[in-house]
Parts: C-alpha cells; structure tokens; sequence
C-alpha cells in the first residue's frame, strides 16, 4: 500500500531506512534516445500513512545518468544516514559504480553523490549493493573483480570510500552465471536471497541462462 506504483514508469529497488520510516525506491523509463533512466525518490511515514515520493534532487538524479538501487548505512563518527547506490554518472571508474550521498536529517537535504572509490569500483560494472548495517559490511556483486564468470557476489567492510579489499563469496553461492542481489534475513543472518540465471533444477530458466530466478541460501 502506498502511492508508489505508476503505470507509466518501472517501480523497483526498495529499501527502508533503519528506523522503517523512509522509504526509498526508484522509478525507471526510457528516454528520447531510448535509453533507461532510474531516478531515486523517497517516501515518508508519518501517522502511519506513506506520503508522496519525493525525488532526492537534480545532485542525485541527474538525468543525463541512471541512478538505482539504494541500499543504506549509517556514517560511523556523525551517525548519520548514507545511501549508497548504482550510478553511470561522469567521474566513475567504467561502468556501473557504486556511489554515495550522505542525508542531513536537521536540514533534510541529500549531500552531492560521491563515489566510492577504486578499493570498490571497477572498470567493470559494480551493482546491486546490500549493506548489512550490524557487521559494517557491503555486499555487492561485480563483472570486473575476479570470478568465476559474469557477476559474481562479493563482500567488503567499511564505510564511503574507505573498504577492505573485496573478497569473492565462492562457491556455491557465485556460479559461472550471473549472481547478484544479494540480501541478508535480517533476524536470521545465516538465510538470504540471491538471483542468478544459473541452471539448476527447479529454475525456471534452466538450459536457457537467459533469464533470473530468485534463489535461497542457508
């Protein structure tokens, strides 16, 4: 429930923040040069109803550029609230990067993006990050780390441009295929969810790897 559907536009992507009271998603189409654009807005509760999303601002949502799946942390010194997403914008390493912005609760503003930098980013494409807020780790899946083949799902520790290096999560979990959106049970951490177009039995796509199946881990 909630005003967030449109008929005219794709809706995908959401997140909320840690208190559960912001609500942040993209809504994605096609523009004159056919070219998918995702832009991030936010929703707000308030007396237990959803208000009207707001675009996060021309900084965020350039429109020359995608901006798309955000995941949110918190800042460790200030405490403050980040957002990190996927973004084509100019000043990335190639690709798809992994950038962030930084919310000002007591201004209610949206800092300019910044990228996460080269301990993260690649030449290759770096999506779907899924930051797990009580181990200060980010996992993302990437096509220019090493790996067992397309997308595979990786892990780092930190926080805005300051990461370990980031390690392959292995097999079984990476295959030959693609394997991203990768998600944490955030009351059982040893359960999640991926999506891969994998053959394996019982996946819908099987012998075809043209298309994406959610999968479950323990």
């Amino acid at each position: 429930p909630g005003p967030f559907n449109r008929e005219d536009m794709h809706v995908s992507n959401g997140t909320f923040s840690n208190d559960g009271n912001r609500f942040y998603f993209t809504r994605c189409k096609r523009n004159k040069k056919n070219k998918t654009i995702c832009a991030i807005y936010v929703s707000t509760k308030e007396d237990g109803e959803w208000s009207e999303p707001v675009s996060l601002g021309p900084q965020i949502n350039d429109s020359e550029y995608s901006n798309t799946q955000p995941t949110l942390g918190t800042e460790a010194a200030k405490n403050r609230e980040i957002i990190y997403f996927v973004s084509d914008r100019e000043g990335g390493k190639g690709g798809m990067d992994i950038w962030y912005t930084t919310y000002d609760s007591k201004k209610k503003v949206y800092k300019a993006p910044l990228n996460a930098g080269a301990k993260l980013n690649t030449p290759g494409d770096d999506i779907t990050p899924y930051y797990d807020w009580d181990t200060k780790t980010l996992y993302f899946s990437s096509d220019g780390w090493t790996g067992l083949g397309g997308l595979d799902i990786f892990k780092t520790s930190g926080e805005m441009k300051k990461w370990s290096t980031p390690e392959n999560m292995g097999t079984p979990l990476n295959s030959s295929y693609d394997d991203l959106y990768y998600t944490l049970n955030k009351t059982t951490k040893e359960t999640g969810l991926f999506v891969s177009n994998r053959e394996l039995k019982g996946s819908l796509g099987a012998g075809i790897h043209c298309c994406d199946d959610i999968f479950a881990f323990q």
